[in-house]
């Protein structure tokens, strides 16, 4: 009798080691708009469906409310403070090891299919993965902005898109699971952009298509013999403001509106997950790694933070955005969650208890003095225990440019903006409302409305390095070179490793009839972005 347990054990051990892994990210997806987490304005059973013979985990929040450093985070296993990874123009460094990489080296095939520029291959991500399905080529990086921007001419059409519909990339997948029935093991990733900005319908519009696709998927790994076999996990890399706390969609603050998000997943029928079809114990997407080596018996490499959520002891759960820091010099947020509790560590701290206040409506920081004290405490010992393992990535630009800088008259490039005021977000919301109304009007077309609303901005805070660099690009495209010349160098000196600051400033002076200082401009940007088309030219 013991020694058939012990092979039926066995037995069970060698199935979850070859189980095939299936990843479904959806962009954008607030957790709170699914029907199986309550919503009721949009039915959304395909989605639901994935926690059959599952677990939904009711309290899981992304590391960063942006696609990149997200999904960097679920890949790495790693904060973003600790890989670096923390605006949406910042690659993944070579060498990283990733739930990608560790299934690799234990004999699984490897696809991923990606649905937006933030995740092309450039950006790497595609390390691990035998196919990589990135139909994108935008090779210049803004981590100022956290924008990327088109190379130049491109052999697919694809490639100067920055996204493409979710049915292109469900039906690769499909078709690459139905050519890989072999007995290799499999991991398949898909990406999902449909829900973000802009919209095509509104958000929830978006939501009943992104059912209907996954209904669609549902549909193919059950017909293919898929489903019942393998572990598949659905999840978001962040939510979506949707106007609550002032914010329109995400990455600015760091509230549960954009950090919660849907974690569901779903067992191979007859393995023993150990965990019940709800847990309502806070998560994060860090721990998404660990959990499928865990259940795989592959052990879980020692670079990894998070914690498997097969192991329900509690854990914190930290957050960060330094979107407004990086992009406005304002302060960066972090936050760290502790059973009901969360800290927002900002010039003022915000505490909320989210279990009587999941809207983080009452801030409960100046009634309770102590528990911040603590919790930021805690928030330094995580800090502390996860600094950065490798050094920052080395500056593109060579003893020589650093000197041509000099020459201009630039300070050599550090930071992503030099002497950043720190100022709290809450204080600036105003600010940054505009900074969006702007981009919304460019977007539109209607250049003149947004140099006015640019031009204000800048009367009021003239240290918007963001808001000026897009004020210059407006006056370059207006042929206005003087100005635009005036505004990109105030930009160049706060920001000089900027291609797009670089480039436009270049435009600028060459449209002045200054070509000595446009070249070295020109050459300037190249250092920083190579791969630019003008680079080639």
């Amino acid at each position: 009798m013991h020694r058939l347990f012990a092979a039926l054990l066995l037995a069970s051990v060698a199935g979850a080691q070859q189980a095939p892994v299936i990843l479904i990210s959806i962009d954008t997806l607030r957790a709170d708009h699914l029907s199986a987490y309550g919503y009721k304005a949009v039915p959304t059973p395909a989605l639901d469906s994935f926690a059959e013979h599952g677990t939904l985990f009711a309290a899981a929040d992304c590391q960063a409310p942006l696609t990149l450093p997200s999904h960097a985070s679920l890949f790495t296993s790693t904060y973003p403070f600790e890989n670096r990874i923390q605006e949406n123009a910042e690659p993944v460094r070579a060498g990283a090891v990733t739930l990608a990489t560790v299934l690799h080296a234990h004999g699984y095939k490897t696809a991923a299919f990606i649905g937006s520029v933030f995740l092309e291959q450039r950006m790497g991500l595609n390390q691990g993965f035998d196919f990589y399905d990135s139909p994108f080529d935008f090779r210049v990086l803004s981590p100022m902005s956290g924008e990327m921007f088109f190379a130049g001419a491109a052999g697919n059409p694809m490639g100067v898109r920055d996204r493409r519909d979710g049915a292109l990339v469900v039906r690769a997948a499909i078709q690459w699971l139905a050519a890989n029935h072999g007995e290799q093991p499999v991991f398949a990733f898909l990406h999902l952009f449909d829900m973000h900005l802009p919209y095509r319908n509104g958000y929830d519009a978006q939501l009943a298509y992104v059912d209907s696709l996954m209904a669609t998927f549902k549909q193919a790994l059950v017909r293919g013999g898929w489903w019942d076999r393998s572990l598949v996990i659905l999840l978001s890399d962040h939510g979506e403001s949707l106007g609550e706390h002032g914010e329109a969609s995400h990455g600015y603050f760091i509230y549960e509106s954009t950090l919660q998000v849907p974690l569901l997943i779903h067992w191979p029928v007859g393995q023993a997950a150990r965990l019940p079809s709800s847990v309502s114990e806070p998560a994060g997407l860090v721990d998404v790694a660990p959990t499928v080596l865990d259940y795989l018996r592959i052990p879980i490499p020692p670079s990894f933070a998070g914690q498997t959520l097969l192991d329900r002891s509690p854990r914190p759960v930290v957050a960060e955005s330094t979107h407004a820091h990086d992009a406005f010099g304002w302060s960066p947020l972090r936050s760290i969650r502790l059973g009901e509790y969360k800290l927002i560590d900002a010039p003022r701290p915000e505490l909320y208890d989210l279990t009587n206040d999941p809207r983080e409506q009452t801030n409960l920081a100046a009634r309770e003095p102590d528990r911040v004290q603590s919790m930021r405490g805690a928030l330094a010992q995580v800090l502390a225990a996860h600094q950065p393992r490798h050094p920052a990535p080395a500056n593109t630009l060579s003893a020589h440019d650093r000197a041509v800088l000099h020459s201009l008259g630039y300070v050599a490039p550090g930071p992503k903006l030099a002497n950043p005021s720190g100022a709290d977000p809450k204080d600036r919301l105003g600010e940054f409302q505009q900074y969006e109304d702007a981009q919304i009007a460019l977007y539109r077309g209607r250049t003149a409305d947004a140099a006015a609303m640019l031009r204000k901005i800048l009367a009021e805070d003239p240290g918007n390095t963001l808001a000026r660099r897009d004020l210059g690009g407006i006056y370059l495209e207006q042929k206005s070179y003087l100005r635009a010349r005036t505004e990109l160098e105030r930009v160049a000196a706060a920001a000089p490793d900027d291609y797009v600051t670089q480039y436009q400033l270049s435009l600028a002076l060459d449209g002045l009839h200054l070509g000595e200082q446009a070249a070295a401009h020109l050459k300037l940007a190249c250092a920083i972005a190579p791969d630019a088309a003008p680079c080639h030219r």
